[in-house]
């Protein structure tokens, strides 16, 4: 076999895999000015329409990339989730209660995710090489030593500063960092068609209907009459994809109503998983999206998790390739979205258990309670930002400085996206949060004087100061659009401890203020 040393520069990451989850954190490493390389085995943009759901904290992310307007003017809104038990109507959980303005899902589908991400990497100067697959990874010093392979066998060593899986579920990068994927199957396969119907519903909400024998039936909606049916324990079919008659014979059986089945495009067979890796990190090597868990598709969850695991990590991995932050920093990004993954996998195995329930007591329960607890407004709120990920929080990062009780977001959860004010007028905090820095929303020209007065100028490379209505004297969010610090008029030192800590250091300039010293491990837990 030929190999070569490689002939393209060297880059800073190495991102395995163009998924939705490798093609965010891409487009974002880009736009920070790393020099990112992106290799696919692929032969290209995936075919199918796969993943379909784009929760609204994935559209607040894209916001933030200037896309989500983009996205809206290709997908299908839908904007309510209903659960029946045969004909009774069980659940009607409205998307509009989620706490964002996107108040639905939009439904897309992934080859059309894709094609737009995929522009943002070209627009941003980046390349997407295909048929190019990873053969060994191993980290040496600074570096890490990775071995490409092409189409044609020829073997390409290259030394990226950080490699990223982005490679799914059989990851390679998981693989050859000897990180387990513990978990089980679930017992029966799954079935999925990409149809039209006639039948199913009204086209602005998911219908899932119950049944007593645990085989259900779930319609999608994707615009016009096209519609994804999804339907579990399928049996054990050895990875044979459906017919189109199978498709129609199980819906016939398992729909309580007449719905008219056509025009078949996409029909699969596939077994269920529920897995994670216990580390998202070795060294200079991390993992991302499905190469670090993986669920059934309960919820449409798993592509919002993948692309939320890219916005974490992504300003983080800038900073610390660009030498501005600790390597220290890169173990947060594990810190916080391993347990933000851990609740999705527990949260997708309740909808299988819910959508698959044969036991007459349990489903008693289930038709009891469910119609009664959905009628409250808390709990309307609480289920839709639960389904939308705008309830995720990290709030026991090392990295977060708690808040105390005050009412409104806590440090760790995700800011709305709030009107501020910058010099050019007002704007919404999520386009300026596209900048990948910091934002202090400050209460007024006092508390931006005693910030100025406390030396903040020295982080001016990381945070723009912007005024508005914090809850508060201050607000500092991150990139990410997480809440880092909040406090009053006399708590200032907090959001320079929080960037101190974000630097690992003291910067040499911190002399010359006669700012105290912080220990440069204060990352560690």
């Amino acid at each position: 076999m030929t190999t070569t040393q490689a002939t393209a520069p060297e880059c800073q990451v190495l991102v395995v895999g163009a998924g939705p989850t490798g093609l965010t954190l891409a487009a974002q490493l880009l736009a920070m000015g790393v020099r990112t390389r992106v290799i696919d085995k692929g032969e290209g943009p995936v075919l199918q329409s796969r993943a379909l759901g784009i929760h609204a904290r994935t559209l607040e992310l894209l916001d933030t990339m200037d896309l989500a307007e983009a996205f809206l003017d290709q997908g299908h809104q839908v904007r309510r989730v209903r659960m029946y038990a045969g004909t009774r109507n069980l659940l009607d959980l409205d998307l509009a209660r989620n706490g964002s303005r996107f108040g639905f899902v939009l439904h897309l589908p992934q080859s059309q995710t894709e094609t737009l991400l995929r522009a943002r990497v070209r627009e941003l100067g980046g390349t997407i090489e295909h048929r190019v697959e990873l053969v060994r990874v191993e980290e040496r010093g600074d570096v890490v030593d990775a071995t490409l392979r092409d189409v044609s066998g020829l073997e390409i060593h290259v030394n990226p500063g950080y490699v990223v899986g982005c490679d799914g579920a059989h990851s390679r990068v998981r693989h050859e960092i000897g990180l387990p994927f513990e978990g089980q199957p679930y017992p029966q396969d799954w079935l999925l068609a990409d149809v039209a119907l006639d039948g199913a519903g009204s086209d602005d909400a998911v219908h899932a209907f119950f049944r007593p024998d645990g085989l259900p039936l779930v319609c999608i909606p994707m615009g016009g009459r096209r519609w994804r049916v999804v339907m579990a324990n399928a049996g054990d079919r050895g990875d044979r994809p459906p017919t189109f008659a199978d498709i129609q014979a199980l819906v016939a059986d398992r729909a309580p109503r007449p719905i008219e089945v056509a025009d078949p495009a996409w029909l699969a067979s596939f077994r269920c998983q529920l897995r994670s890796t216990t580390s998202y990190r070795r060294g200079r090597v991390l993992l991302a999206g499905d190469a670090a868990h993986i669920h059934s598709p309960a919820g449409g969850q798993g592509m919002n998790t993948g692309m939320m695991d890219a916005h974490n990590l992504a300003w983080k991995l800038a900073l610390v390739a660009e030498g501005r932050a600790p390597d220290a920093l890169l173990d947060t990004y594990g810190q916080e979205r391993g347990p933000v993954a851990s609740g999705v996998l527990e949260f997708t195995d309740r909808l299988v258990g819910l959508l698959t329930m044969r036991n007459r007591a349990k489903r008693a329960v289930r038709d009891t309670v469910i119609p009664i607890a959905s009628r409250l407004p808390a709990a309307q709120r609480r289920g839709a930002r639960k389904l939308s990920q705008v309830s995720v929080a990290c709030p026991s990062s090392p990295l977060i400085e708690p808040g105390g009780h005050r009412r409104g977001p806590k440090p760790g959860d995700r800011l709305p996206d709030v009107q501020i004010r910058t010099q050019h007028g007002p704007a919404p905090l999520y386009r300026l949060l596209g900048s990948r820095r910091h934002v202090l929303i400050v209460s007024g020209p006092r508390v931006r004087v005693a910030f100025e007065a406390a030396g903040l100028h020295i982080y001016s490379d990381l945070v723009d100061v912007v005024d508005g209505d914090p809850k508060g004297a201050f607000a500092l969010v991150r990139p990410d659009g997480i809440l880092a610090v909040r406090g009053s008029g006399s708590e200032t030192r907090r959001v320079l401890d929080y960037l101190q800590r974000l630097g690992g250091e003291v910067p040499p300039s911190w002399s010359e203020h006669g700012a105290p010293p912080i220990k440069a491990d204060i990352l560690q837990p």
